[in-house]
């Protein structure tokens, strides 16, 4: 106790002499500082400004001739009355019109409060008190004076025996265990790798890292430098909240480079691409992790769950990347997409290849076979999207994104585009009743656009033929008229048009526009025969009515 309080008197002692030593010293003789000379640099300084600005452009000569005037006269304020004649009065305060007085010093008060009696030296010893009264007061109040000391090393450890406490009995024991061992032998590599798994698996990161480089530098003898270094980089990762650095990916891809089926080597490559704005790369690298692994693999779940993640953010099916092996993409081999209808691709969908009508390039085509293989392979009763070659889980990721955008275009009913991919989507999905739907959300934000108007009659094509129709519906040559008012040359409006006629019995009709659609198709295309077998099917002349019944 007796050591205490000569700490506390001595630091106390230190603490008053620093706060009273500026208070003691006297300068007296140290000029002040001159008021109207700071003012004058100051007004200096602008001027040069102000040809600073003149000279680049910013003010013009009237501008910068009413800025200097304004400044010299400011400067003739400061520098006062006597400034012309050289020798101002030392005694007055040059620019400000007021007499300065010099600060008080404290060894002033001094004699100040010996002039005031009693009652000012009190004063004065009573404020000399304050400081260092009060701060043992508030130290007395709230500290601990009676606490024993603690080095630091014997608080870490204190800590560590706490953490250690906390854990399981197994992990404990298993962590104890293998202490004694690495203790006993530093040189054992495969000991300090048990130790660093079992740091990782009680989330003591940190401790990990040092066991598992221990290791590698060691040369591990049981499991796998392989194995090592990705434990390693998992620990590393974990220590800075899932962020994949560039030693960590190096730790990787060394551990690849020893065995190419590492999984989480590879499981995490896939997610520094994702972090790095690349998810095509990432997706690529998953998909290839999921293609190699057994049906039972553990990781499958978590693999799956982030492909479905990046693929939904980022509106790519999964299915339109092509695999890749981290290395194969780190020795150059370039990330390929597999050209296949998906959502959002300008290509024709599975509506355009059920119908296969007459269009811009080939004027016209038969609608036979095509049309039902279309039908069979994109129908309801279709278990995967057409054209994508695809797993369960992979047509849920692919019906996740479509859902989400679905949802995103009932909050902004007016994105004609988007209800076009969205109809496109469901096409792709076999879901017709849906991509019907969509594609005349599109048509009511558009009602006089062509190509609007043509999307959402493929769509009713491909929908009937997907649930067996052999003949289209009738909306279809409503909007295909429609679109014929607005294009009077449009090649699919001439043929649906005049199939509606030739069917309501308007042979004339029906002959007319396919005649202008024939006139529209080179020679060499094979529409142009199937068009013109269609005008030779047609009869000669229009039925004529049925005779009326004699009384």
């Amino acid at each position: 106790m007796i050591l205490l309080w000569l700490i506390v008197a001595v630091f106390s002692a230190l603490v008053m002499a620093m706060l009273m030593f500026p208070l003691l010293l006297r300068n007296d003789d140290k000029a002040e500082p001159d008021r109207a000379e700071y003012d004058m640099t100051v007004y200096r300084d602008q001027l040069s400004e102000i040809d600073r600005d003149l000279a680049r452009g910013l003010l013009s000569e009237e501008q910068a001739a009413a800025a200097r005037l304004e400044v010299q006269r400011r400067m003739l304020a400061a520098a006062g009355p006597d400034a012309a004649a050289g020798d101002g009065d030392a005694s007055g305060d040059v620019g400000s019109g007021t007499s300065q007085q010099p600060p008080i010093r404290f060894l002033d008060l001094i004699p100040r409060a010996i002039e005031q009696g009693p009652w000012g030296i009190a004063t004065l010893a009573g404020v000399l008190a304050v400081v260092p009264m009060g701060a043992l007061a508030l130290y007395l109040i709230i500290g601990s004076p009676m606490l024993p000391g603690q080095p630091h090393a014997q608080r870490i450890a204190q800590v560590e025996q706490e953490s250690l406490e906390a854990l399981p009995a197994e992990l404990r024991n298993a962590i104890e265990t293998l202490r004694a061992v690495v203790e006993q032998r530093p040189e054992d590599a495969q000991a300090w790798f048990e130790l660093g798994r079992a740091y990782r698996r009680a989330e003591q990161h940190a401790r990990a890292v040092n066991a598992l480089e221990k290791a590698r530098d060691l040369g591990v003898s049981g499991p796998t430098q392989a194995t090592v270094l990705a434990e390693l980089g998992e620990s590393l990762l974990l220590s800075q909240e899932g962020r994949v650095s560039a030693h960590v990916r190096t730790l990787f891809l060394d551990a690849l480079r020893e065995d190419r089926t590492e999984p989480r080597a590879r499981f995490y490559l896939g997610m520094a691409a994702a972090q790095e704005g690349d998810p095509v790369r990432a997706l690529a690298i998953w998909r290839d992790l999921v293609a190699g692994s057994p049906a039972n693999a553990p990781w499958l779940g978590m693999v799956r769950q982030s492909m479905a993640m990046v693929a939904q953010q980022n509106e790519i099916p999964p299915a339109t990347v092509k695999p890749a092996h981290p290395l194969d993409l780190e020795d150059g081999a370039p990330v390929e997409r597999v050209e296949a209808p998906a959502p959002d691709d300008d290509a024709d969908t599975a509506a355009d290849a059920a119908t296969d009508p007459p269009s811009d390039d080939d004027g016209a085509a038969d609608t036979g076979a095509e049309g039902d293989d279309a039908a069979e392979a994109t129908g309801p009763g279709s278990d995967r999207p057409a054209g994508l070659d695809v797993s369960p889980d992979e047509r849920a990721m692919i019906e996740g994104m479509v859902d989400g955008l679905a949802a995103r275009l009932e909050e902004n009913p007016e994105d004609v585009d988007g209800w076009l991919r969205l109809a496109k989507s469901y096409g792709v999905l076999g879901r017709w009743d849906e991509a019907v739907v969509a594609s005349a959300r599109a048509v009511e934000q558009a009602p006089d656009e062509p190509d609007i108007l043509e999307h959402h009659a493929d769509v009713l094509i491909a929908a009937g033929q997907a649930s067996g129709a052999t003949e289209p519906p009738d909306e279809v040559f409503g909007l295909f008229a429609k679109i014929l008012e607005i294009e009077p040359d449009n090649p699919k409006a001439l043929y649906f048009v005049g199939l509606g006629a030739a069917r309501a019995g308007d042979v004339a009709r029906a002959r007319t526009l396919w005649q202008q659609l024939l006139d529209r198709i080179p020679a060499d295309q094979p529409a142009r025969a199937a068009i013109q077998r269609q005008l030779d099917s047609l009869p000669e002349r229009e039925p004529s009515p049925d005779p009326e019944p004699t009384q």
